[in-house]
């Protein structure tokens, strides 16, 4: 779904031609899930030995991102063909780069889009 947000980007990034197989893309809000797990309680273990006493252990709550997020493409090199501006994609988290030209707008390899959301 495209906001007025993302068309004020789109307006913006108009200017620019990223080169063959880039895209300029808005991430949208992260997804997480949450996740818990123990891990050693220091206040409670203070002078106590690891090899000879029980450690006390406490439960804590992790907000941990899925590998996969959304994007809207803002723009796209002229190469590109699999999708158009607007279209909202599927990306793997770790190949976002941040692109500093424009607040909330990042590039993207072609390559590393694994689906096009149908609309």
């Amino acid at each position: 779904m495209i906001t007025k947000k993302i068309e004020r980007l789109i307006e913006k990034c108009a200017t620019i031609k990223p080169l063959e197989k880039r895209i300029l893309v808005a991430p949208e809000k992260i997804r997480t899930y949450k996740h818990t797990h123990p891990v050693l309680d220091d206040k409670k273990n203070i002078g106590k030995d690891p090899l000879k006493d029980e450690m006390a252990t406490k439960v804590i709550e992790e907000d941990i991102n899925y590998r996969f997020q959304k994007a809207v493409v803002l723009q796209k090199a002229d190469d590109e063909t699999r999708f158009n501006i607007g279209d909202t994609i599927v990306y793997n988290v770790g190949s976002l780069v941040e692109f500093d030209l424009f607040k909330g707008v990042s590039i993207l390899r072609a390559y590393d889009v694994v689906a096009v959301l149908a609309e």
